[in-house]
């Protein structure tokens, strides 16, 4: 190896240390929207003070961080106004992905969130088979009554939710859940298990499996809407699908930071 080359080497190695110091910066930040001082960065980052103000310094020039005297540090915003550009388009991050679930599945896939009490169908990707569900964008039914709004309320604690919903539950099937202690109950589950199922909640002879996805660009549902007589063949294959489409979306688009 040649001294140039060699130098060459020691410089990318360098400059991917940097950028690797200064990720683990931003996140720091980004778990604290409050500010952070330059001790509690090196602490939290586990680097020596110097070293994280000449990072913070550099990331401050180009608006990625903001530095505030009392406030502290802060995510700048350059960084902010990437996010909000990234968030608008939350359907094209999402979208190879559910494809992939539907293609593994044979089944109908929808992309929803929380409006209100309602769930909003924001996409979704058909069967390409005779027999299927078709859902209708914008469509929206009670968080309560869909496995895609139980699994979004699952995020919330007990007493979130009941300030939220209330005891009024207008039962749109026989089969949706009538009362509060009878929604905890499914709640409890989703917790535990992950996923969410709604068994002719919404409309008789369709059933669907939902999984939330808890990430840095909003919450959001992603469901299966299969005929009653195959979902019951495929359940344990659906389940299996459903939770590797959820790992990989939280994966592409990043992980929300714990709420208090």
């Amino acid at each position: 190896m040649t001294e140039s080359s060699g130098v060459r080497d020691d410089e990318r190695s360098g400059g991917i240390q940097v950028i690797s110091r200064a990720a683990k910066i931003l996140n720091a930040l980004g778990n604290r929207p409050d500010g952070m001082s330059l001790g509690e960065i090196a602490q939290a980052v586990d680097l020596p003070r110097s070293t994280v103000q000449r990072i913070v310094a550099a990331l401050d020039s180009v608006q990625l961080v903001r530095s505030s005297g009392a406030s502290g540090v802060r995510l700048g915003p350059a960084l902010l106004r990437l996010i909000a550009t990234v968030h608008t388009d939350v359907v094209a991050i999402a979208q190879p992905w559910l494809q992939a679930l539907s293609d593994a599945t044979a089944e109908t896939v929808t992309l929803a969130r929380a409006s209100g009490l309602q769930l909003a169908i924001v996409h979704y990707v058909v069967a390409d088979r005779e027999l299927r569900v078709v859902p209708r964008i914008g469509l929206h039914l009670p968080l309560c009554s869909t496995s895609g709004g139980k699994a979004l309320l699952a995020l919330e604690s007990d007493r979130q939710v009941k300030a939220l919903v209330g005891n009024d539950f207008d039962a749109i099937t026989d089969s949706m859940v009538k009362s509060f202690s009878e929604l905890l109950e499914h709640l409890e589950q989703i917790r535990r298990t992950g996923v969410s199922y709604g068994r002719g909640e919404t409309l008789e002879g369709i059933s669907t499996m939902a999984v939330a996805i808890d990430t840095i660009l909003g919450r959001y549902s992603v469901s299966l809407l299969v005929p009653s007589g195959r979902f019951q063949q495929h359940e344990a294959r659906y389940r299996t699908e459903i939770l590797k489409c959820k790992d990989a979306l939280v994966n592409e688009i990043g992980k929300a930071s714990i709420r208090d």
